[in-house]
């Protein structure tokens, strides 16, 4: 039996063999990567991981089974090796499956993150504002990923300017749900500073909010500062109404970083000079900024009563 192809690494696809042939094609395929040199292995994994992958849907022991085999025999490969490539588009075509179960989006989430980190800068420009469609339907913590994945991309890519088509990229969420979320994130993203020593969660930012901004690391101040221009940058050609951007701009005013306090100042004078202040949301936000996400939160629970 012939082996799969890449394109017809889908769930659906998948589905339809039974689990003898699964098997089969599963065996063969670890094979083929134990038998490929670094050089040929990226090719082989084009192949190889996507059907791994959506054969997790699978039932049945066996299967499972070997596809963590195949998996831990990957894992050990890459994991030193970022110039090996992973199929990134073919693994977000199958997170995005509506018919993909809980289990393949999980372990298709992980290998999406290592696969993106190891594209050429350009691509990732090119692809991260197509990873924020409907970005609000998905696992808070799926979202805390993508949105990570974004926003390094934003600072390696757009720390200068942003170019009109990928501008209109970004413009497809703005007014949505998923530009909401996004345009939140970058407010936290721009709350947040490099901490120091014993100085705990930055102002403004929850204990859970900073870690949704850093992942698994603090970021460096040389990072972070490139991460929130491209962040100004990209939300200024995204068109916001000026009650949705006047706290980022006021937060980023205020940044220890030259460069992005001038930034922030600029787009507070030039694009936030209408804004209404009387705005119900735009003051819930604002006193985030003033008392701190404790203190906010508690303001909003009273004028809620």
């Amino acid at each position: 039996m012939a082996e799969p192809s890449a394109s017809s690494a889908s769930t659906a696809a998948a589905a339809e063999q039974t689990d003898a042939d699964r098997m089969d094609a599963l065996d063969r395929m670890l094979t083929r990567l134990a038998l490929a040199d670094d050089a040929r292995l990226a090719p082989v994994l084009a192949r190889v991981l996507p059907y791994a992958v959506t054969s997790l849907a699978s039932p049945a022991p066996a299967v499972r089974k070997l596809v963590m085999e195949i998996l831990s025999h990957i894992n050990k490969r890459v994991k030193h090796r970022p110039e090996i490539s992973l199929p990134m588009l073919e693994l977000w075509k199958i997170y995005t499956e509506p018919t993909s179960s809980t289990m393949v989006r999980n372990f298709c989430i992980l290998y999406i993150e290592m696969a993106f980190e190891r594209l050429p800068t350009e691509e990732k420009g090119n692809i991260a504002p197509d990873l924020l469609i409907n970005i609000s339907n998905i696992p808070p913590q799926h979202q805390g990923i993508i949105l990570r994945l974004v926003t390094k991309a934003i600072g390696e890519c757009n720390t200068h300017k942003v170019d009109e088509t990928i501008a209109s990229k970004y413009r497809v969420i703005t007014e949505s749900s998923d530009g909401l979320l996004f345009a939140d994130f970058c407010f936290h993203t721009l709350l947040y500073q490099a901490p120091s020593q014993g100085s705990g969660c930055p102002a403004g930012l929850s204990v859970v909010q900073s870690e949704r901004v850093t992942g698994k690391q603090p970021l460096k101040i040389d990072v972070l500062a490139s991460r929130k221009l491209g962040i100004l940058n990209v939300i200024e050609a995204m068109n916001f109404t000026p009650e949705i951007v006047y706290p980022l701009y006021l937060s980023a005013s205020s940044d220890s970083q030259d460069a992005v306090s001038k930034k922030g100042d600029e787009f507070l004078k030039r694009k936030a000079s209408t804004v209404n202040l009387e705005d119900p949301d735009l003051i819930k936000r604002l006193f985030t900024l003033f008392n701190g996400m404790h203190f906010a939160f508690s303001w909003v629970l009273i004028n809620a009563v």
